[in-house]
């Protein structure tokens, strides 16, 4: 929770940012100028998550988990239910 909670801030800032800094530069708003800024707050949402798992410890919990193909050919539909649902 704290990862999304972090991820969705860093989100928010990096877009107010690069719009800030974009009209300081006097670029019109354009689509093209949308899509550059919602790229660049999408990675650097995605690198504080990132840092947040592996500063947290979090990265470290799911390299024990199985396969995604493992679990399918068990048959076991409450295993198959959990990584559908994205639990372990």
């Amino acid at each position: 929770m704290l990862n999304f909670l972090i991820s969705t801030i860093a989100f928010s800032i990096a877009v107010y940012g690069l719009n800030f800094y974009f009209r300081a530069q006097n670029l019109t708003a354009s689509r093209s100028r949308t899509v550059v800024v919602m790229l660049a707050a999408t990675l650097i949402s995605i690198a504080a998550g990132w840092v947040l798992d592996q500063l947290d410890g979090e990265a470290e919990l799911h390299k024990n988990d199985p396969s995604i193909m493992a679990v399918v050919q068990s048959g076991d539909p409450v295993q198959i239910a959990k990584v559908l649902a994205g639990f372990n």
